[in-house]
């Protein structure tokens, strides 16, 4: 398991002054694993995102990803993509505009043969030639998971990925990433949509104010909570009654 670990997170912490978002968390995440991250809101867990994706350095404990520790910045040469809570589009371009510029980031030959790829991938092939600004919510959130894969990543971190999207669009997602996974990418998945974790994520961690309270399969914690249903086990584990492990 040791070998095959490809995030590695030892005794991390981060404050915001006197307010501590995250408090000597540590987990492992295998190569290939669907793997849920959950937690209530303010449990710390985009803060975690942050500082696995280089935005955020903690302010102890180290992160390793891919082998390399984030701090040094060296990981962002390796293969990541990352869906956040944060805008970044460029609503004045188009959609394939938009693909295309950070495919070239990248230095992808044919970038726009690739753009278009991506906007298939996603469901947007019929608005490649749209203003991202017209876009409703769904599409930008299709739109930033086609930014997150333009660089074939081996590792994904998704904040809320199905944010906005309909039934049907969650589910085409959700359909894409299973894909992805089954090729060998690494999903480093949060969502509070219980029902797409309990159906995707091979192993699951939940923190809540900051500490890590609970790591496992969805067996593991129905054993530990005696609940059978994702949601009860995450109401068990994070709610007022919870009890520490």
């Amino acid at each position: 398991m040791t070998e095959n670990i490809i995030i590695d997170i030892k005794d991390a912490s981060k404050s915001y002054g006197d307010r501590a978002a995250v408090r000597g968390l540590s987990l492992s995440v295998a190569k290939g694993e669907f793997f849920g991250f959950l937690g209530p809101n303010g449990a710390g867990k985009t803060t975690t995102i942050r500082m696995l994706t280089g935005i955020l350095s903690p302010d102890a404990g180290s992160i390793t990803v891919a082998g390399k520790l984030v701090s040094d910045k060296l990981h962002r040469a390796g293969k990541i993509g990352v869906l956040s809570e944060s805008k970044g589009l460029y609503e004045w371009m188009t959609g394939k505009e938009f693909l295309s510029f950070f495919a070239g980031l990248y230095g992808i030959a044919e970038a726009d043969e690739a753009a278009e790829k991506l906007l298939a991938e996603v469901g947007l092939k019929d608005r490649a030639d749209s203003l991202v600004g017209s876009y409703s919510r769904g599409m930008k959130q299709r739109l930033k998971l086609a930014r997150a894969l333009v660089n074939e990543p081996d590792i994904l971190f998704l904040d809320e990925p199905t944010l906005g999207l309909d039934p049907q669009g969650q589910d085409s997602i959700q359909k894409l990433l299973k894909r992805l996974n089954e090729k060998g990418v690494t999903v480093f998945y949060s969502s509070h949509l219980l029902h797409e974790v309990s159906r995707l994520c091979t192993r699951m961690a939940v923190i809540d104010k900051g500490v890590l309270v609970a790591e496992g399969t969805l067996d593991d914690l129905r054993r530990r909570t005696h609940k059978d249903d994702l949601r009860d086990i995450f109401l068990s584990l994070t709610g007022p009654d919870a009890e520490p492990e």
